[in-house]
């Protein structure tokens, strides 16, 4: 028994003749009828009482017409949903995203997502960089945002550039380091600092410490940056970070920019599997990103 057996069942029932049924489906009466002599030896059971042009079906053509027709919408919608889940549109995507990144770049991205693919559902999932490369690697992530340091470590993932912005220092307004801006490693040192965790090329740019500059540089270290934000409103001391990080406080004046002597990028970057990235809706999120990291923080 095949599907185009079922469909030429179906069409015969509804066009009530073989000629009729021959023009919808677009074949030959000879064709059509055929293939239902075909499926009527395959049951043996007779499907049709023909006579005067027409074709009446019998008891077990109602049935297996009233089967036939379900189980070809099923195959229908089956085909529909693999197209949906080829294109994205269904299924579920995973996202991974770091302490910056789930900030201003995740929020946007789940909103747009939400809206633009509603049957799809969503995961997001925040750890430290290397967990999600191993997740990733691992398949247990579909997708990762991560800073400029790391996909230069990871060659094997496909990788779309997201944003480019600077790491900056940010103090309270009259911190007495902006008197002697910009700063140096040694000075900016003599304050305790607060901070995610430094990254390399922000280290090799600080140099060689002391022991008091070293318990500066790591006086404060959370993987949250609503804890490393409230750590300067009222206190010494320095707050670092991507510039979109801070972009509220810059913007109320809570806190102000301290320069320092060197400049450092935060390039944010999506990687992927090679296979995920052939999904359109992978490359919809990458969009989503881009969207969301376009609007820049206005500089004071």
């Amino acid at each position: 028994m095949e599907l185009k057996q079922l469909e030429h069942l179906v069409a015969v029932c509804s066009a009530g003749s073989f000629s009729g049924a021959a023009k919808r489906l677009r074949i030959s009466q000879p064709t059509l009828s055929k293939s239902i002599a075909r499926l009527e030896k395959h049951l043996g059971l007779k499907l049709f009482d023909r006579g005067g042009g027409s074709a009446r079906p019998t008891v077990y053509g109602h049935a297996a017409a009233e089967h036939a027709a379900m189980l070809l919408a099923g195959v229908a919608r089956m085909g529909e949903q693999l197209e949906e889940l080829a294109r994205g549109e269904t299924g579920s995507l995973r996202i991974g995203v770091g302490p910056a990144t789930r900030i201003k770049l995740l929020p946007e991205v789940v909103r747009q997502v939400g809206k633009t693919f509603p049957e799809l559902q969503l995961q997001a999932r925040y750890d430290d960089v290397q967990t999600l490369m191993r997740s990733l690697r691992m398949g247990s992530l579909d997708l990762v945002f991560c800073y400029f340091e790391a996909p230069d470590e990871q060659s094997d993932f496909i990788r779309a550039k997201i944003c480019d912005d600077l790491r900056i220092a940010v103090v309270r307004p009259h911190h007495p380091a902006l008197r002697q801006a910009p700063l140096t490693p040694e000075i900016l040192l003599r304050y305790p600092l607060a901070s995610v965790g430094a990254v390399p090329s922000f280290r090799k740019w600080l140099g060689p410490m002391s022991a008091k500059a070293a318990r500066n540089m790591n006086a404060f270290v959370s993987d949250d940056y609503a804890l490393v934000k409230s750590r300067p409103v009222e206190s010494d001391f320095v707050a670092l970070g991507p510039r979109f990080v801070f972009e509220q406080e810059l913007r109320d004046g809570t806190l102000v920019e301290l320069k320092l002597r060197v400049e450092i990028g935060y390039e944010c970057w999506m990687l992927t599997t090679e296979a995920k990235w052939r999904l359109p809706v992978v490359k919809k999120v990458a969009d989503f990103a881009r969207a969301a990291m376009r609007r820049k923080t206005p500089r004071r």
